[in-house]
């Protein structure tokens, strides 16, 4: 059995399914983890008694499906679960990132339930993206990506994870007609709120979007992308360990496609003004200083701004999602506003004049 939910595990459901060195689980407790950020899946801390003289881990953490039907529909037909079970049975060990050791990953061959049991990292601090992550904080997280993007690009063992899906897989055109009924409810919301000529920009590119992720793809450089590179998916231990997690949007694509989802929408605008054009300069020196060859800074900044035009466009099916509670709201307003002004200060109106696809 693979529960749905936290409440449909019990102490002889983990008795079952976790190592048996842990001893004899007796009682569990939870506690919800996933307030505004969790918010296409549960995710829970579960506290865990064991019979006297036995000890396992005190806790572990819980991935189950979301409890809105639009936000599993979305998942499944996206394959977002599915991939994260996948990363964790069978990309995991080969990791070359700290990643939480999993104890237990199965999915039903329909999607759904799902349940992921991970180790829970102490004493970790993790950055509030509705504050923003600092500029220090983004240059450790910069070049712990490169670390990854280096090891995956354009490798053989990219290329056997079967499991793992190109950016341009027929799941993510899929999105192009829900854009196209969401687009006039996202202006009504936000027009007043980001710059016209932007907009107008990536409503226009709406239509071409299946089109440029072929192209995309077709341009090379494909490495192994978290997808999913914001603040409250990297744990920063005392001793300066970053620790990566969820994988449910892992895909095969540019690198720079995670340094544009971060550098838009985890940093505050004023410090992405700042600084931005360093922290990339930043990322592309640790990706080169890794062993990846024949890719330029200006490579780099094309490949990102390209990106920027996509995290755009996802502003606009992800403002249809149920958020559920205030703080998820205001983490999708600042993804809103952080990624347009991203998109308006680089120029992607101007790029996507200058690139045919």
């Amino acid at each position: 059995m693979i529960p749905s939910t936290v409440n449909d595990i019990s102490p002889d459901w983990l008795n079952a399914a976790l190592p048996q060195e842990f001893g004899e689980i007796i009682d569990i407790d939870w506690v919800d983890l996933g307030e505004g950020v969790g918010i296409l899946g549960e995710v829970s801390r579960l506290v865990l008694t064991y019979t006297e003289g036995q000890t396992g881990p005190k806790s572990l953490v819980v991935k189950c499906q979301s409890h809105a039907e639009e936000n599993v529909t979305l998942c499944t037909s996206m394959g977002y679960y599915f991939r994260e079970v996948n990363f964790y049975k069978h990309c995991q060990d080969n990791f070359p990132i700290v990643t939480p050791r999993c104890f237990f990953s199965e999915i039903d061959e329909a999607g759904t339930p799902f349940t992921i049991l991970i180790e829970e990292i102490p004493n970790v601090t993790v950055l509030d993206q509705t504050t923003g992550a600092g500029i220090q904080e983004t240059a450790s997280v910069f070049s712990m990506l490169a670390k990854l993007h280096a090891h995956y690009w354009e490798s053989d063992e990219l290329y056997a994870l079967d499991w793992l899906p190109p950016m341009n897989n027929a799941m993510y055109k899929t999105s192009q007609p829900l854009a196209e009924s969401l687009i006039d409810d996202f202006k009504t919301d936000w027009a007043s709120k980001i710059d016209s000529n932007t907009l107008g920009a990536i409503e226009g590119f709406i239509p071409r979007y299946p089109d440029f992720l072929d192209w995309a793809v077709g341009c090379g450089n494909q490495t192994f992308t978290h997808n999913d590179a914001r603040c409250e998916n990297y744990l920063f231990s005392p001793s300066g360990a970053i620790t990566m997690i969820d994988f449910q949007y892992c895909t095969r694509f540019w690198g720079a496609w995670d340094i544009s989802n971060w550098l838009s929408a985890s940093l505050n605008t004023g410090d992405r003004q700042k600084s931005g054009h360093e922290l990339v300069s930043h990322y592309h020196k640790e990706l080169v200083g890794n062993g990846v060859e024949n890719y330029t800074l200006d490579q780099c900044w094309h490949d990102l701004k390209a990106s920027l035009v996509v995290q755009a466009y996802n502003q606009i099916i992800d403002n249809n999602l149920d958020y559920s509670n205030d703080r998820g709201k205001r983490l999708l307003e600042q993804c809103v506003l952080r990624t347009f002004s991203a998109a308006s200060d680089y120029e992607v109106a101007s790029f996507l004049k200058g690139v045919d696809f």
